[in-house]
């Protein structure tokens, strides 16, 4: 499942869409909302990406 791998505490890569397109980040999980459904994610600028649950297709 999904959560179990986001719930990790090291460097994991999330596969995902955006405008129709797959996008692929690597970073650190900052916040997992799930009354919203989002994901917040630290890459490795220190940028954070939020994402939406339903748009990630896989989680390593």
């Amino acid at each position: 499942m999904i959560l179990k791998q986001l719930i990790k505490t090291g460097l994991i890569t999330i596969n995902y869409y955006k405008d129709g397109v797959i996008h692929k980040c690597k970073g650190y999980v900052q916040n997992l909302n799930l009354a919203e459904q989002t994901l917040s994610l630290k890459d490795q600028q220190e940028n954070i990406l939020s994402i939406r649950l339903s748009t990630i297709v896989e989680v390593n």
